[in-house]
């Protein structure tokens, strides 16, 4: 029996030694694994707040442009508002210079008719006062005509009778 117990103590002893060693080896593995591990961690935790960082730049430059394309498409809205008034008031303004131009040339054309009605009342005006002077002169001569023969008259009146009185 002693020799089984000293078997058993050996073996026991073994037994202990190789749960050690394993212990041991374990521990170095994991421990080993766990620096790995840690590193790994590291350089992912690493890459992962440069990727979150990036992300969250990325995303701060999509806002931006989402509220630039935002104002964009609102300004466009009021510019394509803006254009379709301003075309509307241009139709309206051509369509006002087309009425008014035709107005124009009717006004220079009555202007035009009245003009020469004008002149051809002046030149008859011109002529009238030419004839009207003829006419006063003609007058004034057929007086003075009528003035001689009165007294022509008048003398031979007296010559035939001396008491004539009316001259």
């Amino acid at each position: 029996m002693a020799y089984m117990s000293r078997r058993v103590n050996m073996l026991l002893m073994v037994l202990v030694l190789v749960v050690l060693l394993s212990l041991v080896i374990l521990t170095t593995f994991y421990q080993s694994n766990y620096r790995n591990i840690s590193q790994s961690y590291e350089v992912a935790s690493d890459e992962l707040s440069k990727v979150s960082r990036n992300f969250t730049a990325k995303l701060q430059e999509l806002n931006r442009t989402t509220t630039e394309l935002n104002i964009r498409s609102t300004d466009k809205v009021k510019l394509d508002s803006l254009y379709s008034e301003l075309s509307g008031e241009k139709e309206k303004l051509d369509s006002e210079l087309s009425d008014t131009k035709s107005q124009l040339s009717e006004a220079l054309d009555v202007l035009a008719k009245t003009q020469r009605s004008l002149s051809e009342a002046r030149f008859t005006i011109d002529k009238d006062k030419e004839t009207i002077a003829m006419l006063d002169s003609n007058i004034l001569s057929q007086n003075d005509k009528l003035r001689i023969l009165r007294a022509d008259n008048c003398k031979l009146q007296k010559q035939i009778d001396p008491a004539y009185d009316k001259c």
